[in-house]
């Protein structure tokens, strides 16, 4: 036994029913398909071990977990044998080989006391019918910018539901709306989605690109094709749920001092569907601040690199903001926070971030690296302006800036997209 292992039977008992769920589930693969395949040495050996367990109502229990990870009975009553069965010598292997995977995976597991798995899933349709929420009003001049790139292509519209239960939620905040504005960059080989989101966004950006997704580039234009002063900036994924403090709360950590940015969670939460379906109601129909972690069932990334970032706009165009060589999912966020982290103060904070679930994206190559794994790290030395809307463009396709207050792109903004950024 490792001495450091903690001797809390109930910590021990959870981390085994945790990997048991990891392994069996396919949600968790889904979550973060490469995070996921490192951890299975760790995660496979606590599900063997629960199969060779002395005690016949654990390999009772742990296979009916293994079978159907998703009734929280069964994850309750492995745990409970479990703790029953703790001071046993016997049980030892099996609280050592969790406690290693403890150690060693980036997925972890949350399951609330009144998660319920009968929430009733939640359409584009019934999203769409929902009152906006307020605009940003005419004349405002917003610190606070916040990005969300997005495409929606043969998901049925899994990913643009996701999109808008997003910006509802940020339409629904507390900080004062006149001091944020909320821009989203559909990029795709055409504006597919753009009726449906521009109610709900202050800005509308399309950046026609026909071929794999460019995250990197739609947020660089993004930031530079956004009228105002935008002294911070957030990149958000379209898939996240915020709650109703979400932008008032990061606001308020710039007047600290030494800070130049900050992801605001260390462990992401996957929600699985029944558990998006529920957050989304309990957040936008129920009208409640959050979607409290008691009802949330999900699979927690530990420590991942992207989703949610804040950063100091001036920050941002000195490194040449995200790195356009990326193309798909994958290492494109790791690569800005490592370059951002060398430029400027970097914080970790402890928020729970919600991510909704949607079809998977992420891909990995034939050797297991992710897609994007030939591209050297902190190599992005932009030789001219970043964000262009023509890069892209195979054919005479016009990109066109939607705002719903029909504002003019500020003096600002027209000279950042029109010069390299500092630093190039």
């Amino acid at each position: 036994m490792a001495q450091l292992r903690p001797s809390d039977p109930e910590v021990l008992a959870t981390a085994v029913v945790d990997s048991v769920v990891v392994v069996s589930d396919p949600d968790a693969r889904r979550s973060g398909l490469f995070y996921w395949e490192m951890a299975r040495p760790w995660t496979e050996a606590v599900v063997a071990a629960v199969k060779k367990a002395e005690n016949a109502e654990i390999r009772t229990l742990g296979e009916r977990l293994a079978e159907d990870p998703a009734t929280p009975d069964h994850y309750h009553r492995l745990r409970t044998a479990l703790l029953d069965q703790a001071d046993l010598p016997s049980t030892a292997p099996l609280f050592d080989a969790a406690w290693e995977a403890e150690c060693n995976s980036r997925i972890g597991f949350h399951l609330g006391g009144r998660h319920t798995r009968d929430a009733e899933p939640v359409s584009v349709e019934e999203l769409r019918a929902l009152p906006p929420g307020p605009a940003l009003p005419p004349g405002a001049d917003p610190e606070v910018l916040i990005v969300v790139p997005f495409r929606d292509r043969d998901t049925g519209g899994a990913r643009l539901r996701n999109l808008l239960a997003c910006l509802l939620a940020l339409r629904d905040q507390s900080f004062p709306r006149d001091r944020y504005q909320v821009t989203v960059v559909e990029s795709d080989d055409s504006p597919r989605r753009r009726e449906a989101i521009t109610p709900f966004a202050d800005h509308y950006l399309f950046a026609p690109k026909a071929g794999m997704f460019n995250k990197s580039w739609a947020v660089n234009a993004g930031v530079v094709n956004t009228p105002g002063r935008n002294e911070v900036l957030c990149i958000l994924d379209a898939d996240v749920l915020a709650d109703r403090d979400f932008v008032a709360r990061n606001a308020e950590r710039f007047r600290s001092p030494g800070v130049g940015g900050h992801m605001t969670y260390r462990k992401m939460s996957c929600l699985d569907g029944p558990t998006t379906a529920w957050a989304i109601r309990e957040r936008l129909q129920r009208g409640s601040a959050e979607a409290g972690a008691d009802g949330l069932r999900a699979f927690q990334l530990r420590r991942p690199p992207g989703c949610c970032l804040w950063v100091r706009t001036g920050t941002f165009h000195r490194i040449g903001g995200m790195d356009e060589r990326y193309e798909g999912w994958g290492g494109e966020d790791n690569d800005f926070v490592y370059r951002f982290d060398v430029a400027a103060p970097f914080f970790n904070h402890d928020d729970w971030m919600l991510h909704m679930q949607h079809p998977p994206a992420s891909l990995l190559r034939d050797d297991g690296e992710l897609v994007n794994a030939h591209i050297p790290p902190l190599s992005w030395r932009p030789e001219g302006p970043i964000g262009q809307l023509d890069r892209f463009a195979t054919e005479a396709t016009e990109a066109t800036v939607e705002s719903a207050a029909s504002v003019e792109p500020s003096e600002p903004a027209a000279k950042a997209s029109a010069e390299p950024a500092s630093g190039s």
